[in-house]
């Protein structure tokens, strides 16, 4: 807490201290403030708010396998909703603690084209093998079916569904084992941001003895490479599939129809992240232009579901299409990572998400 707090008065004085000279057009935000306030603002309170969430759930799944009731279900299914449309705010993050030790893929195997979770899980379930209850046993199961994908599977299947029959059993132990090593895993990632010497001190100070960032330009880098891959991963794995159907890609969190709040959290948590880095701030007068092009892009993509239909938060009377819609997502992943980075002297280097 003395950190989060310390991290927004940094943050804070750094925006104030661009204002100061009311005759005079703000400094661009320094490298340093920029890593400062993506941490303060955006990647901690996202990480804790992910963490949370999934605190409650292996009580939810407890209560749906001692009584199996509606109440209890529906309990259950609001708990995976919060876990699943927090995830989609940090998703992105593909680097730290989300990267090690394969987090990302443990919290969320999507997307899934081929199948790996349906076919480990059925081979865990066919086992019956309840040690799977110890602590630690779910942490050396494929990533597959270690985290929400899985859970999901299993909260969904009609034909034994979860509760106190004898038949739903093991099923219920896999599901608590699941639901513990998601709290597991959110917790170790917010752990190892905020622990003392961890990953937001390493970006905080970056320097010849800091192992990953040598310069404060280089964490800065890593957040806006961050805001890039959210944008490519929006458009080419929740997007483009309702444009190109040769793209056989299932939506993520059908199951639970949560596809377009995961869609609408996505762009609205890159939308704030991009105003939180402020970017802008180093374009020169004659690109002013960008930024009205920007503001229009943001509008279009939260005026989307990312199926072709209309958001309720729309503030378009129209339906973006979904080509118009990819092509807004692909236009800005290109105007940060070629001008926008660019103006503000950041070297992001090749992407490997990067599309046509």
């Amino acid at each position: 807490m003395v950190r989060r707090v310390m991290l927004l008065g940094f943050a804070a004085f750094a925006f104030a201290a661009q204002a100061v000279g009311a005759d005079l057009p703000p400094a661009p935000i320094s490298h340093a403030a920029m890593v400062q306030a993506a941490i303060a603002q955006y990647i901690v309170p996202h990480i804790d708010a992910l963490k949370a969430a999934a605190k409650p759930l292996p009580g939810a799944v407890a209560n749906v396998c001692k009584s199996g009731s509606a109440e209890a279900e529906k309990a259950l299914e609001d708990h995976f909703a919060k876990v699943v449309i927090a995830y989609a705010g940090v998703d992105f993050l593909r680097f730290g603690p989300m990267l090690e030790n394969g987090r990302r893929e443990q919290i969320s195997f999507w997307p899934d084209p081929r199948g790996f979770v349906a076919r480990q899980l059925r081979l865990l379930l066919l086992s019956k093998d309840e040690a799977i209850a110890q602590p630690g046993a779910m942490a050396k199961q494929s990533a597959a079916i270690q985290g929400l994908p899985a859970l999901e599977a299993l909260m969904h299947d009609k034909d034994v569904p979860l509760g106190p029959a004898d038949a739903a059993h093991y099923r219920c132990v896999v599901a608590e084992a699941i639901a513990v090593n998601i709290v597991r895993l959110t917790s170790e990632v917010a752990n190892e941001w905020e622990k003392p010497d961890g990953w937001a001190d390493k970006m905080l100070h970056p320097g010849p003895d800091n192992d990953t960032y040598k310069s404060e330009s280089e964490a800065a880098v890593e957040v806006v490479k961050a805001l890039i891959v959210g944008l490519s991963l929006t458009g080419d794995l929740q997007v483009k599939p309702h444009v190109d159907p040769k793209i056989r890609l299932t939506p993520p969190y059908e199951k639970s129809g949560l596809q377009q709040a995961f869609y609408e959290e996505s762009i609205t948590s890159l939308h704030q992240l991009y105003e939180t880095l402020q970017l802008e701030s180093w374009l020169p007068p004659d690109r002013f232009w960008m930024k009205d092009w920007v503001s229009g892009t943001w509008r279009t993509l939260e005026s989307s579901d990312g199926a072709g239909g209309r958001s309720p938060h729309a503030k378009r009377e129209d339906a973006p299409t979904p080509r118009e819609v990819f092509d807004r997502a692909n236009g800005l992943r290109n105007m940060v990572a070629n001008r926008l980075s660019v103006s503000a002297k950041l070297t992001v280097g090749f992407n490997e998400l990067d599309g046509d």
